[in-house]
């Protein structure tokens, strides 16, 4: 049985709420076809953003989604994935949620970006209850420790108190597989990451000091901090799509930049292609020597977790697209295989994924980098790193347990 839904789709433009286009899903099983059309009015607007530059480009007309892509990049962005879907599982039991409820359910105020979707023009944007209406499904804000109890009983299947299930809507705004959340601390927003009980090692400690690191190697960061509630470690990244509590702004993955659904697939050269085409015009030359950097940063430090909704891109009025801050870098252990080590995206030139800093080279002139050039960035880069990875961790508190792990994944495939 074919089950059809609709919506209006709203985006945060200069502080307000914008209706511009209205979105259909239609789900038969696993079939899933979706249609957008832009409102004429929003057309008609000078600070008109398109909600997907490659697969919805403002223009009027009827768009039908695709087989390899039933739901429009642009807007599968602002859906949850991995951990929020299965908090939404949880709490539609004994029901399964729809596409269309997983896209559509979330509070407006934790979303990831600037859209929103609602039933009337006239009531705005609003989150639309499901059959499956959990009690209660919004209310007060649960404290980082309530969170991290409400976290732990999802992970070991637990039932929630009614308390507590209010976090199965609330954290399931944002992407991911980790444990997270939105939140506000001492007056700014950002999301939390919660440690698990049984980590192997100091996880938030980790990507913290890790975070850090890549700043010091010249790459874009959002600020972060480690706190530790009721004796586990929470890490607290500023969000870089609220520019301030009035304004957000339209974020969109790489995956939706390169028109695919296959998060893996790809490579750095094809995100930097679509930079060249899509990107601000004012900042194509500073964003693809920053996408050259995080690519040999995850070299560097072996971050195999960079598939294409772990880079992002963000909407700047008067400027067009530009690469979001840096996020989910984090480092793998050394598994100790003996295997070439790979990253989830391409890097050479021949689409070789091999984790080496001379495929990094290989590729750097469609970064538009000499080989000189991009030469320096690399032996800069890899010097800071040896010198200061060690010190960086230790003032993130990082334990020397988990240094021993890794220093042999920092600097066996580097000296």
């Amino acid at each position: 049985m074919t089950i059809s839904n609709e919506t209006y789709v709203f985006i945060h433009i200069d502080g307000e709420w914008l209706p511009c286009g209205y979105l259909t899903i239609q789900e038969d099983g696993r079939q899933v076809v979706s249609t957008f059309r832009y409102g004429l009015k929003y057309l008609e607007r000078k600070n008109a953003i398109p909600v997907d530059p490659v697969q919805l480009p403002l223009s009027d007309g009827m768009f039908t989604s695709s087989k390899n892509s039933p739901i429009f990049g642009g807007i599968r962005d602002a859906s949850p994935d991995g951990w929020g879907r299965h908090l939404l599982d949880r709490a539609a039991e004994p029901n399964s949620p729809c596409e269309f409820e997983y896209l559509t359910v979330l509070p407006l105020e934790d979303r990831m970006g600037a859209l929103g979707f609602g039933k009337s023009i006239e009531t705005g944007p609003a989150p639309i209850i499901p059959k499956w209406k959990i009690n209660p499904v919004y209310g007060a804000d649960l404290s980082l420790e309530d969170m991290i109890e409400a976290a732990d009983k999802i992970e070991s299947l637990t039932d929630l108190s009614p308390k507590h299930r209010r976090f199965l809507i609330r954290g399931s705004s944002i992407g991911g597989a980790q444990p997270k959340a939105p939140t506000f601390y001492k007056g700014k927003q950002w999301i939390v990451k919660f440690s698990r009980q049984y980590d192997a090692w100091h996880t938030c400690r980790i990507e913290n000091a890790n975070m850090r690191l890549a700043g010091k190697c010249g790459i874009i960061v959002p600020e972060t901090r480690t706190l530790t509630i009721a004796g586990r470690d929470v890490l607290l990244i500023l969000r870089f799509d609220r520019e301030d509590k009035a304004e957000r702004l339209h974020f969109i993955s790489a995956a939706t930049l390169l028109g695919t659904d296959d998060i893996t697939s790809g490579s750095y050269q094809g995100i930097a292609v679509q930079i060249k085409r899509y990107g601000a015009q004012d900042r194509v030359k500073k964003d693809l020597e920053q996408l050259f950097r995080r690519m040999v940063f995850n070299i560097l430090c072996n971050n195999t977790d960079d598939h294409l909704r772990n880079h992002g891109f963000l909407y700047k009025q008067n400027q067009g697209w530009v690469l979001s801050p840096a996020y989910d870098i984090v480092p793998q252990p050394d598994m100790g295989s003996g295997e070439k080590r790979q990253l989830t995206l391409g890097i050479g030139m021949d689409g070789s994924r091999a984790a080496t800093l001379e495929n990094a080279i290989s590729s750097c002139t469609v970064f538009g980098l000499s080989k000189k050039d991009g030469k320096k960035i690399v032996d800069q880069m890899k010097a800071i790193f040896l010198s200061i990875w060690e010190t960086t961790y230790q003032n993130c508190n990082v334990p020397p347990k988990d240094l021993l792990s890794l220093s042999e994944s920092f600097t066996n495939h580097l000296l």
